[in-house]
């Protein structure tokens, strides 16, 4: 079945997911890295949530495959199958919407967006990847996603992000513990001072979400 709660999987394998402010790296869409053997994955926390699953995805590929990689081979593009293969398995994929396809409607990859969690390009890829179409039905539809402006911003309703709590909770216990004072965990965190002494005090109706 489609991979739900990304982020739950990998922390529960010991992967540690975190996330910085987009606003301030408008670029940034993930890196990977072990650090003391623990296995860690950064993510920009502005990017719609099929983005990020695909990130986190692409960055395990990095942590998984690190040293196997033939120089003759882009280690970027890797990754991406990688990302792709794990996130929609060839079988998972084909028995969902058939093993050979002729033709796929755009509003058909739009609700598999919402059922895998990746977006509509992403799985359209993948379906000529895994030879479920044709490379001249993949081209077709992409020209139309570029002539329609999909390629940049895809229709239809967005997927949720998926969240992380680590950061924050490390930052609390940074604070219960006294290595740091409030203004300290105020800036890591990119809030107003204020603003975080109201979370802290637990005033937000949803201190999950701030």
């Amino acid at each position: 079945e489609p991979i739900p709660d990304l982020i739950d999987i990998f922390e529960e394998h010991g992967i540690k997911v975190f996330e910085i402010d987009n606003q301030q790296y408008p670029k940034f869409d993930g890196l990977s890295a072990t650090i003391n053997k623990m296995p860690i994955i950064v993510i920009g926390n502005q990017w719609p949530g099929d983005r990020q699953r695909f990130t986190l995805a692409h960055e395990l590929g990095h942590l998984v495959l690190h040293g196997t990689f033939h120089p003759d081979l882009d280690e970027e593009k890797c990754c991406d199958r990688f990302a792709g293969a794990f996130l929609m398995p060839k079988e998972v994929l084909a028995n969902i919407i058939g093993a050979h396809r002729n033709f796929i409607e755009p509003r058909e990859l739009a609700i598999l967006k919402q059922e895998f969690g990746v977006s509509m390009l992403s799985i359209l890829h993948r379906a000529e990847d895994t030879g479920i179409i044709s490379n001249s039905v993949y081209l077709k539809l992409r020209g139309e996603f570029d002539e329609r402006g999909w390629s940049k911003h895809e229709p239809g309703d967005a997927y949720p992000q998926e969240k992380t709590y680590i950061f924050e909770q490390m930052i609390f216990r940074a604070l219960a513990e006294e290595y740091i004072g409030e203004s300290k965990a105020a800036e890591l965190m990119n809030m107003p001072l204020e603003s975080f002494r109201n979370l802290r005090a637990m005033e937000c109706q949803d201190v999950a979400h701030h």
